[in-house]
């Protein structure tokens, strides 16, 4: 195989994958400035209502009209120093949630809001009882609150709302609080003053419309997650699949609404029988979560167990802290095997020197001395064949057009010289592969966003001053100063223009990630020039 002809090969297959991506997303942004991209979503059968689970009794499942998307109820916000919540009084939903210590621009005042009541972006976080005859309240039940504004002062703050039915059925649903945490608990108080036992089980579900956030060049992930626990595996749907999700009973597990950087997850009580389930309706994708059912008796009190709502970034080593697999959020496109343990490295390495920038540069170093035989070897290839270039080139300046002839010659002077083309390209190969899974890595990293490094504001954007492609666009050129030329005069021109193009395309990645390429471009220069010169090419 003839190198050159390997390198542009893979050099034109990147250039048509990355236009193609492009061309792919239609740009839009949110209220937060993230691009997103929209799916139109078209339902065989629109559903008018929004179901509520069922219970294991001979009971009439309970059927709501769903409210409309622009009707607007009283709410309560809660303030903590991680969280701003409004809980509608409409059910409790927790209708809008921002996350305090994520400004959506870098020093800005206005928060990134994770859930959203605005139309044409639902993205809500719902929980009810089911029971029979609207004997306890759904999450469309109206009710009450003694205030409209709650801040956290101490270690922890429980937020009560009333609901009163008219059989003497009396229920207080109790949100807590925590210092320090993503985490919002959800329990209830019942007290059954009626002449009848009721059966009943807690739901919870978070509701979303079909809306991609996703990166310019490479689409993240963004839809919904089922983990179930026993068998330690997960269910991973983006939108345009959501049929494909399977109702599954689970002892454990969670579900959890999943896109770049932060997440929502419902976690219930992890020691007891779950269902999951998912569905759509008025263009909303919907995850569901039943709880194990209860019968309270007549003139008894109880409290259902606590379901616990993580609303917040995605941060490796802190979110399975929250919930066992709830590092399955992290996306790492299908290369997880290599991006899950260069994410272990990386935060490793930040942990101890507390820089990303240079977290990203230490652990270039790293793959480069991992990789650094396999280069060796390629690089080994490269030198030689520079050896022989002119002769090449002589040779078809003897043989002119004879394309037949040429190609027998070559491969006799390969033969002569002991030099094989083809083992300069499976090392290239083999690091393709961890390339793209360390740019799935960077592009999940919540850590990066808004992480100053040198003249760059923020490792998770472009360069602001285009300086790193610039420069890594010069490394091209002279790591193709270092190589063999093309023999074939068209293929040298194309070669030639290559630095310029990927320059042209790096200017819009994460300066993160052209950071690690920079660095291993000057590192691959250093090894290719110390071949060079040994073999005195």
């Amino acid at each position: 195989m003839n190198n050159q002809k390997f390198f542009l090969s893979i050099a034109i297959f990147l250039t048509v994958f990355l236009l193609w991506d492009k061309w792919q997303i239609t740009h839009t942004t949110d209220a937060n400035g993230n691009v997103v991209r929209t799916t139109q979503i078209t339902l065989d059968t629109p559903s008018k209502k929004d179901d509520v689970p069922m219970i294991n009794t001979e009971i009439t499942k309970v059927d709501l009209p769903t409210p409309a998307i622009t009707e607007q109820h009283g709410f309560t916000t809660v303030t903590t120093d991680l969280l701003t919540v409004e809980i509608s009084h409409k059910g409790g939903t927790i209708q809008n949630a921002y996350l305090n210590t994520f400004p959506i621009e870098k020093g800005g005042k206005e928060k990134f809001q994770l859930l959203s009541n605005n139309a044409g972006s639902i993205f809500q976080a719902q929980s009810g009882l089911a029971s029979r005859d609207n004997l306890l309240p759904t999450h469309l039940s109206n009710f009450n609150s003694d205030n409209t504004n709650y801040q956290l002062t101490t270690d922890e703050l429980v937020v009560p709302m009333t609901w009163q039915g008219e059989n003497g059925v009396k229920v207080t649903k109790n949100f807590h609080f925590k210092k320090d945490s993503y985490v919002v608990s959800i329990d209830y108080q019942i007290t059954n003053n009626s002449n009848q036992a009721i059966p009943a089980k807690s739901y919870v579900r978070l509701s979303r419309s079909a809306i991609d956030q996703s990166n310019m060049m490479m689409p993240t992930f963004t839809g919904g997650v089922v983990y179930d626990k026993p068998s330690h595996t997960v269910q991973k749907n983006d939108f345009d699949d959501w049929d494909d999700f399977d109702t599954q009973q689970s002892l454990g597990g969670w579900i959890a609404m999943v896109q770049q950087y932060f997440i929502a997850a419902w976690i219930p009580n992890q020691n007891k029988d779950q269902e999951f389930s998912a569905s759509t309706s008025n263009n909303l994708h919907k995850l569901t979560n039943a709880n194990q059912q209860i019968s309270i008796g007549a003139g008894n009190s109880t409290t259902l167990d606590a379901n616990r709502l993580y609303l917040g970034p995605k941060e490796y080593g802190t979110i399975e802290k929250i919930a066992t697999g709830l590092n399955y959020t992290l996306d790492y496109g299908w290369l997880d095997i290599l991006a899950d343990p260069l994410s272990w490295g990386i935060h490793k390495i930040n942990d101890f020197i507390g820089s990303w920038g240079w977290s990203i540069i230490i652990i270039t170093i790293l793959i480069k001395l991992a990789f650094y035989p396999l280069s060796e070897k390629s690089y080994r290839s490269m030198a030689k064949m520079r050896v022989l270039a002119p002769r090449l080139a002589k040779l078809k300046e003897t043989l002119g057009d004879d394309k037949q002839k040429m190609g027998q010659k070559t491969m006799e002077l390969y033969k002569k010289e002991k030099v094989n083309p083809a083992s300069g390209c499976l090392p290239i190969m083999v690091q393709i592969p961890v390339f793209i899974a360390f740019y799935w890595m960077l592009l999940d990293t919540v850590e990066l966003r808004q992480t100053a490094f040198w003249w760059m504001g923020d490792l998770s954007k472009e360069d602001p001053y285009y300086i790193l492609p610039i420069i890594m666009g010069a490394s091209m050129f002279i790591q193709q100063k270092l190589n063999p030329p093309p023999p074939d005069p068209m293929q040298a021109k194309i070669m030639m223009s290559l630095p310029f193009v990927f320059t042209i395309f790096f200017l819009w990645f994460p300066s993160g990630l052209v950071l690690y390429w920079v660095f291993n471009n000057i590192l691959s220069i250093a090894q290719q020039w110390s071949i060079n010169k040994r073999l005195n090419t």
